[in-house]
């Protein structure tokens, strides 16, 4: 009778996270690379060098696994088999870390002699370059893509996921963000949800059910002034309790301005999550909205965000109002970042079709 019980219980929890993660089809499950290959041509004319480098034309052309990890994700989604391995082998070849399968989170090409100045990682990096190597194996049908990630994936499981006050939180890298008194730093903006969907299908564990869970349960509980917004970055004492960072500015800014991408992207958007952004963006009518705002003191940035976070602000927007406003384009003047976050929220627009 036991044992029965005990079967049953492992059934219906098997059971649990394959319902869980099953994934909705997707462009590169079920149809042809998105349509509007051309922006890709301009993406990659402009910010990839021909050795696969990713530049980052805002700061001094130096490159970030951040980068890298977006440049697969396009080459892949726009079915540019030649421009992924360059950048992969590029990436594989200056930034894999020696002790483990995680990645050296920059490259100064100003420093010849020392070009990684700190070995520490970056998650989300890590997280974007192994999903994009997932996705590339099923669209190419290419096994050696799917054991790279294994090993990545494997990493960011045993050195980055961390128990912390009854929650799993994503370590930002793998130092420097536990801090001596028990607090952890977190970085909201890295939950890339829809790359954890992925990761239980190439590496089944329940962990990634659980990091998917209780990160968007900690993003229900980090919002912070007027409007309810994600700071860029986070504390979590060692009680459990949440506050803006105390060493970098208390916004919504840069990096959380992609946490609403990354709902939509993952299908964990419900207006219940995707509200409060878009009720701050709907504040400023038809004007751009700004870069950021402090949630502590409600000032504004005195400029406006970038293409790149106009384009987000509109597919929110969509996903919200279903108001099927053309998204724009890469313009002429934008840098690597909003170029990237423009053609990240056309991909989205793309594969969840809002």
């Amino acid at each position: 009778m036991v044992r029965g019980m005990l079967l049953m219980r492992r059934f219906v929890l098997a059971l649990g996270l394959l319902l869980a993660f099953a994934p909705a089809p997707r462009a590169a499950d079920t149809a042809p690379p998105i349509s509007n290959a051309a922006e890709w041509g301009v993406y990659r004319t402009r910010f990839v060098a021909p050795d696969g480098r990713v530049l980052d034309t805002a700061n001094k052309e130096t490159s970030h696994t951040e980068g890298q990890g977006w440049a697969m994700l396009f080459a892949e989604t726009f079915n540019d088999r030649p421009t992924f391995d360059t950048i992969w082998n590029w990436t594989r070849e200056h930034l894999q870390r020696h002790d483990c399968a995680l990645f050296s989170w920059q490259w100064n090409p100003a420093d010849p002699k020392n070009p990684i100045a700190d070995r520490n990682d970056a998650a989300d990096g890590d997280i974007l370059i192994a999903w994009a190597l997932t996705r590339a194996a099923r669209r190419w049908h290419a096994p050696l893509y799917r054991t790279a990630a294994r090993r990545i994936i494997a990493d960011i499981r045993t050195r980055l996921l961390y128990a912390d006050a009854g929650r799993l939180v994503l370590l930002p890298g793998l130092t420097g963000f536990r801090q001596k008194d028990g607090s952890t730093m977190v970085n909201p903006s890295y939950y890339i949800y829809p790359a954890f969907r992925d990761f239980a299908r190439i590496a089944p564990s329940r962990e990634w059910w659980r990091l998917q869970r209780d990160g968007l349960a900690l993003l229900t509980n980090a919002r912070f002034g007027r409007w309810g917004l994600p700071p860029d970055w986070i504390v979590i004492d060692r009680a459990g309790d949440i506050a803006l960072a105390a060493n970098v500015p208390p916004r919504f800014g840069f990096d959380a301005v992609r946490v609403p991408l990354y709902l939509m992207w993952g299908r964990v958007a419900p207006p219940s999550r995707l509200n409060a952004f878009v009720d701050f963006w709907n504040h400023f009518g038809d004007k751009p909205v700004p870069a950021w705002i402090d949630l502590k003191t409600g000032k504004l940035a005195p400029y406006p965000g970038s293409t790149g976070v106009q384009t987000i602000v509109q597919l929110a927007r969509f996903y919200r109002h279903h108001d099927p406003q053309p998204l724009p384009a890469i313009g002429d003047k934008d840098d690597y970042y909003s170029a990237s976050l423009t053609l990240l929220a056309r991909i989205v627009r793309s594969e969840t079709g809002g």
